[in-house]
């Protein structure tokens, strides 16, 4: 009977134990905080959604996206989000456009989605 062969962890082929992943909270009225880029639980940096590389990571729907309420958006390109975030907001100002401090709100939220969208569209200051 032949014994059987053990092998070490140094013979097994190496892997990654852990990959890099990003993730930033989404705010109501479209901003986003700063991207948190982590190997593991260990954060190792965090980028500025606005600076070049921050924009594309965003577009690609590399970076997973958490709301204020819990909801997660993961692997969606923002534009996308926005998208949804814009159709969300006008929704909620049809529904009462009698309340002006509601409009108010709504529309102040409506002009910041569209600020931060037009800022992460591509070609947008990407020289």
């Amino acid at each position: 009977m032949k014994t059987p062969l053990s092998r070490t962890p140094l013979e097994l082929p190496r892997q990654a134990l852990y990959q890099k992943h990003y993730s930033a909270v989404l705010c109501g009225d479209g901003s986003i905080l700063p991207i948190e880029e982590r190997l593991g639980r260990r954060l190792l940096r965090t980028i500025d959604p606005t600076c070049r590389e921050g924009r594309d990571l965003l577009r690609r729907g590399w970076v997973a996206l958490r709301t204020l309420d819990g909801k997660s958006i993961e692997r969606t390109p923002v534009l996308r989000v926005y998208a949804r975030l814009r159709e969300e907001a006008e929704a909620r100002l049809a529904e009462r456009p009698e309340d002006a401090p509601w409009c108010q709100h709504y529309r102040s939220m409506l002009a910041s989605i569209e600020r931060w969208e037009r800022s992460l569209e591509p070609g947008a200051r990407d020289h």
